[in-house]
């Protein structure tokens, strides 16, 4: 039996040739396998004897010979010299990406991905492992099955992909990744009898801060996750945020200390925030974990979770989950076999904040604005919120019509006694009527936020300053489909 060895990864290398050759393989290596594996006095041939040469085009190729080809994918082992086993894994390109464009070419394997191709597609006959990861597992196996061997040409096949597809988005710019990296199966989707999965497309990914600590997350937890992380992030460090479905039910800015800002963000609508998901951008200690337990939540997220806090809170159902998220350049949505991919929006909520009324924002009305206008890009659309001391009051979101969005938001600050007097109210799309605007001025609303662009945007305009009230154009549209 052969076994053709050519690996950029050698960790744990010299343990597995030495069980191959127990097992009664002969071993034949490229050029620094070989070193390698010579250097820990472990007998191997260098690949040069079938190939005639150790390298071409400056080192570029070694094993690109079609004496290597032959032996890897001749179907009949017994009417030529063949390899039996092909160990190989790839440049380190991910590695090489900081360090510019010329690195990256030259860790741009080529040989490597024919190698597992070839191996891949010969499966009937020859087991191909293509990570050090595997290498416990064939020795476990051994001898491997057409079953064993089909899942590993999968395995070798899958980090080919990976690979071009890293080379895709770091080389060429190309605009998206086709591939998922650790890919695990979740609890259920978004209903109990729909199977789901979640793996990362990009690095930086937003899982590679997370830490669950308790509980399993389902499919809903982690949509929650990234929409709540995104809220809290653009809010800003010592922020509390609660969503239930991805909108908020509940926001603060800081205010005092974590405790009052806890128990302001869960007075926005305590009904909703039943069951719902809370995220600390902050460290949560003990203190503050006394203050939560007496409430439900599906999942409660911190920056970092004291040891004292999870004591007080894993008796609950609540998942634990210790999070500070690394956001990517874009979003994407799989749906019926369709990809829709778009730049994620984390750049300032407005293109230009412009008074267009005569009456100006205070200080503290010009806080609320900004934080309204973090928090509504958040909502689903049509959505339209009400907030007030750097506090969300009221929330409609969803709703075909923008006036509908209005007054769902006044109903609900009321129903929680909420005084909207004096609040701030911000559309994440234009008014296409003034209706919406007179609605609130009779309510009290001293400022109000949109982006412009209605054809009747004169008419808002007047009726803000016949009421003597503030309009703000944001000239950005804030939708969330």
């Amino acid at each position: 039996m052969k076994a053709l060895l050519s690996v950029s990864n050698k960790n744990g290398l010299e343990n597995f040739a030495s069980s191959l050759i127990k097992l009664g393989y002969e071993l034949y290596a490229t050029s620094g396998t070989s070193k390698y594996l010579s250097q820990h006095e472990i007998e191997v041939k260098p690949l040069s004897m079938i190939t005639g040469f150790s390298s071409m085009a400056s080192g570029r190729v070694k094993t690109l010979n079609e004496k290597i080809f032959e032996m890897i994918l001749n179907p009949n082992k017994e009417t030529v010299d063949v390899f039996d086993l092909i160990v190989v894994n790839l440049y380190p390109f991910m590695e090489s990406v900081k360090n510019g464009e010329d690195e990256m070419v030259e860790n741009f394997d080529i040989g490597g991905v024919a190698l597992l191709r070839a191996g891949a597609k010969n499966f009937a006959r020859v087991s191909v492992v293509s990570s050090p990861d595997q290498y416990k597992d064939f020795l476990d196996s051994y001898p491997l099955n057409l079953q064993k061997r089909k899942l590993y040409a999968e395995k070798a096949l899958e980090s080919v992909v990976k690979y071009d597809s890293n080379i895709l988005t770091h080389l060429f710019e190309h605009p998206f990744q086709v591939v998922a990296e650790d890919i695990k199966e979740l609890r259920y989707g978004e209903n109990p009898h729909q199977h789901a999965y979640i793996g990362k497309t990009e690095t930086p990914s937003i899982l590679d801060n997370l830490n669950v600590l308790k509980g399993k997350l389902s499919y809903n937890n982690y949509v929650d996750l990234i929409s709540i992380s995104r809220m809290a992030y653009r809010l800003g460090d010592k922020s509390v945020v609660i969503v239930k479905h991805t909108n908020p039910c509940g926001a603060s800015i800081f205010h005092n200390d974590m405790k009052q800002t806890f128990k302001r963000a869960l007075s926005s609508d305590p009904k909703s925030a039943y069951g719902g998901v809370l995220y600390v951008n902050a460290s949560l200690d003990d203190e503050l974990a006394m203050e939560i337990k007496p409430y439900f939540f599906d999942m409660i997220m911190a920056k970092t979770i004291s040891e004292g806090a999870m004591e007080i809170l894993k008796k609950k159902k609540a998942s634990l989950v210790e999070f500070s998220p690394l956001f990517s350049k874009r979003e994407w949505k799989i749906l019926d076999g369709v990809a829709l991919i778009q730049d994620s929006d984390l750049d300032e909520p407005f293109e230009r904040l412009e008074c267009v009324t005569s009456r100006k924002a205070s200080s503290q009305e010009m806080g609320d604005v900004n934080f309204g206008l973090e928090l509504i890009r958040h909502v689903k659309s049509n959505a339209v919120i009400l907030v007030k001391n750097g506090m969300l009051i009221g929330l409609g979101a969803g709703q075909v019509s923008r006036v509908d969005a209005v007054k769902i938001a006044f109903e609900k600050a009321e129903e929680f006694g909420h005084d909207v007097k004096s609040s701030v109210m911000i559309s994440d799309g234009f008014f296409p009527f003034s209706d919406s605007v007179e609605y609130g001025i009779k309510k009290g609303v001293k400022v109000f936020v949109e982006p412009g662009g209605s054809k009747r945007d004169a008419e808002t305009i007047q009726a803000c300053e016949r009421s003597k009230t503030t309009l703000f154009f944001t000239h950005k549209r804030l939708f969330k489909h």
